[in-house]
């Protein structure tokens, strides 16, 4: 192996996913001008994310890259400083100096990777709610100092305390989840939590008179400032002051949240674009965020019959174009209007097939036609398998029928899965809820006859499962007609249908399954687990571990190194001339040169 690695056989082809993913939005008045600012809280996957500032009036543009970690939820302007919040991996606390543009120090809780939202409490310190953990947290904007005030909910299974306000005096209120929503309220004297409301009640909305909360499809209204629930004479005036955060653009064809500025102005954000609409104008202009879009982590990859390269962004619902013959590359706005990543992708003839978290949204896409998102043309947005279904963890492939077939992760706080259809003809979409009870679609391939899937025991928002997961053998006319369980401590992850048989990934081995038998005959040792499988040629399987590419001989059954690899790899795709392209949970795509 030490020869082996001696010398690299890939290289860097290029870093062609760039985009913008503003997660958190909020203005300020910048102490360094006395201008109102619109901030923009960008998420840089795979990378370290950034805040954008864009003058209300001059529309500059100005970044300030965090001290660290890919972005933040939680942004919260006070006084002079901007208090960030950090997402997905260290959730950090981020103060900035607005009139020296500098960062202090960063502060954390080791068992919190999320910090979701913040609120200034009447005592003058601000709060956060957190993943993992399911934290309060409490930051001292004067002492610059950070402490977890306290565990939010007594369900263990809960991870999230998702939103927090501070409107109500001498109180924290706490909403979160997800194994069941719930409603808390820290006492700031007594630093205690008290329920609130009914289970499962959320907030709907709040302000410093009212709160409105929504149960059973039911609104309830309570006085901010005491919380007691309101009489009905009230409650009847307050529905009638409710306000919504969104407005009418495009001509009545889409929907976008805004913010209010000090004239008056609406402002948002919109996929790549941002707007400020004046109080004057009756339809908001979309512009170019005005600084460079960063590169960003590629989440999948595939190949059109031209050896194109086109794959999606690892979150902020874009995907990119790479043209390996002169390096060229483009990228697209927004797929579709819910949040999340592409996972499948998949073409039929002269179009694109793509499946997305988190509004299980199924999308079709014509690359030689005109881009118009906002109109629901090109991309266009098929029927969701939302919300019961919403992230296609088992990414897309092309069935045995010409379908292109999905598989399926449930809706937060729930364990199950599914599949999905698309008809390549009529675009209708067909859906199928749990095919194995309980248990998301891991993986999903298909061969000239059937589709074969992987099981995982994994929820949205929930920890996994100490159970068998499975192996699934599905007709494509719409059911199982085998299903093997894995013994304990074994988990199918990846797999492929090639060379008349399944090459399955479990644990360190590549697990061979044979369509006519119905059983799995051959087990081949990699000594590591696997990411991505790929057929690579008549006769051959390319298989990338966590540190090396493998080629497998499917008529001997014998697996090869072929060389170390820069890291474990996430996504990868062949090209028509037998060229490999590979990512490793980055933003760079690599070119196989063995």
């Amino acid at each position: 192996m030490e020869n082996m690695t001696a010398q690299a056989k890939y290289a860097v082809a290029a870093e062609p996913c760039r985009n913008f993913n503003i997660l958190g939005l909020t203005s300020l008045i910048d102490p360094l001008d006395g201008r109102e600012k619109l901030v923009l809280s960008n998420f840089a996957a795979g990378s370290v994310g950034n805040i954008i500032l864009i003058d209300a009036l001059t529309l500059d543009g100005e970044t300030i890259p965090l001290p660290g970690d890919s972005g933040a939820w939680a942004i919260l302007p006070l006084g002079d400083k901007l208090i960030v919040g950090t997402c997905p991996d260290y959730g950090y606390l981020h103060c900035l100096d607005l009139r020296k543009r500098e960062w202090a120090k960063p502060l954390r809780i080791d068992s919190e990777k999320y910090i979701w939202n913040f609120a200034l409490g009447s005592d003058g310190m601000v709060y956060g709610g957190t993943y993992p953990g399911c934290a309060l947290l409490r930051y001292d904007p004067v002492k610059h100092e950070l402490v977890r005030a306290g565990r939010v909910s007594d369900n263990t299974k809960n991870m999230y305390s998702r939103h927090v306000y501070g409107n109500s005096p001498g109180k924290i209120l706490v909403g979160g989840g997800m194994d069941t929503p719930f409603l808390k309220v820290w006492n700031i004297g007594t630093e205690t939590f008290d329920d609130f409301g009914s289970p499962g009640e959320t907030i709907k909305q709040i302000n410093d008179v009212f709160l409105c909360t929504e149960h059973g499809g039911q609104l309830r209204f309570y006085d901010t400032k005491t919380l007691e629930p309101a009489d009905d004479m009230l409650a009847g005036k307050w529905s009638g002051m409710l306000e919504s955060k969104e407005m009418e653009a495009g001509g009545g064809r889409l929907r976008v949240r805004f913010i209010s500025l000090e004239d008056g102005s609406k402002a948002g954000v919109k996929g790549q674009d941002y707007f400020i609409q004046r109080p004057d104008e009756s339809e908001p202009t979309f512009r170019p965020i005005p600084v460079l879009a960063p590169p960003t982590r590629i989440h999948t990859v595939t190949t059109d019959k031209d050896g194109v390269l086109w794959g999606s962004s690892g979150f902020g619902q874009t995907i990119f174009r790479y043209d390996p013959r002169d390096g060229s590359y483009w990228n697209s706005g927004a797929v579709c209007n819910a949040g999340g990543e592409v996972y499948g992708m998949a073409f039929v003839g002269d179009e694109l097939f793509m499946a997305a978290y988190a509004g299980g949204d199924h999308i079709v896409y014509r690359p030689s036609d005109p881009w118009d998102q906002f109109g629901n043309v090109n991309p266009r947005t098929l029927r969701s398998v939302g919300p019961e279904l919403i992230r296609p963890h088992g990414k897309t492939v092309v069935g045995p029928d010409g379908g292109i077939w999905t598989g399926w992760m449930a809706k937060y706080g729930v364990y199950g899965g599914g599949l999905s259809r698309i008809d390549a003809v009529t675009k209708e979409v067909t859906s199928w809820y749990d095919p194995v009870p309980g248990q998301e679609i891991g993986g999903l391939t298909a061969d000239g006859e059937r589709l074969y899937f992987t099981t995982g025991t994994g929820g949205n928002g929930l920890k996994a499962r100490d159970e068998p997961t499975h192996f699934g053998v599905w007709e494509p006319e719409g059911r199982l007609s085998y299903v093997h369980r894995f013994e304990p401590g074994e988990r199918g992850g990846v797999l492929l249908a090639a060379a008349s048989y399944v090459w399955v990934r479990v644990g360190n081995d590549i697990a061979v399954f044979d369509p006519k038998k119905l059983a799995f005959v051959n087990r081949i040792p990699l000594g590591e687990g696997c990411g991505c499988i790929i057929a690579d040629g008549p006769g051959r399987i390319a298989v990338f571990g966590q540190k090396t590419l493998f080629a497998i001989d499917t008529e001997r059954m014998t697996a090869e190194p072929l060389g170390a690899l820069p890291g474990h790899v996430s996504t990868a795709a062949r090209t028509p001339d037998g060229t490999l392209y590979f990512n490793c949970y980055g933003t760079k795509l690599y070119k196989w040169n063995g």
